[in-house]
């Protein structure tokens, strides 16, 4: 798989007042896949494709299946009509836009998809890998939500001058790129879209496959 040259467009979902920005570091909670475990740097993250990036963010407005399930169970199956569908909310759709952008790195780009790139890291922090009972760095520990693992290695990597990181998303393995704060500027490519009716169909893809609703918006 390639890795995105500079220049390439990719794709960003974004407050609509600053889309390209990081988050206030007042705000920030550092709670992301790749941010600095020891909070120097934030991430901003990014899709190859459209579509991917809105899925990273929709991905909390599906319902929970576990709680679905242990209520139908208790209560029998009358009960799923409890569970009404939590629309993605006219407010959300309001707030946010989707960009497309370009990246100018101020370091490597570093491909975690690649085997060989995966395996030098895992040696490196081999001590790690098994304090936390992982015998290997696969794909599926780049996207878990073990955030210790994947924000050390985050921080060895700024240490090294990587500019941002390349991954896989954990809903439909659509190229992530997640730029170090302080590596690199992620400039515009385009005219934000605007999320709002009429819906852009890249969300109109999303929505639609998980069986989201989308509240209209004035």
């Amino acid at each position: 798989m390639a890795t995105p040259e500079e220049g390439r467009i990719l794709w960003r979902v974004g407050y609509y007042a600053d889309p390209l920005g990081f988050t206030p570091l007042e705000l920030y909670q550092f709670s992301h896949r790749f941010d600095d475990i020891h909070r120097r740097f934030r991430t901003l993250y990014c899709a190859e494709s459209a579509e991917t990036c809105l899925r990273e963010v929709l991905a909390d407005f599906r319902p929970n299946l576990g709680a679905r399930s242990r209520h139908i169970e208790r209560y029998g199956p009358e009960a799923a009509q409890d569970f009404t569908d939590q629309p993605v909310t006219a407010q959300w759709r309001i707030q946010h836009v989707l960009v497309p952008t370009v990246l100018e790195l101020g370091g490597p780009l570093i491909d975690l998809t690649d085997v060989l790139t995966r395996q030098e890291i895992e040696d490196r922090h081999m001590e790690l890998l098994l304090e936390h009972g992982l015998p290997h760095l696969d794909l599926h520990e780049i996207t878990t939500s073990r955030r210790v693992i994947t924000q050390t290695i985050a921080a060895d990597l700024f240490d090294r001058g990587a500019g941002a990181v390349r991954f896989p998303s954990r809903l439909d393995g659509g190229a992530c790129v997640a730029l170090f704060e302080g590596r690199g500027i992620a400039s515009p490519a385009g005219d934000p879209i605007a999320l709002t009716d009429p819906p852009p169909e890249p969300l109109t893809i999303v929505t639609t496959a998980w069986g989201l609703v989308l509240e209209p918006t004035p």
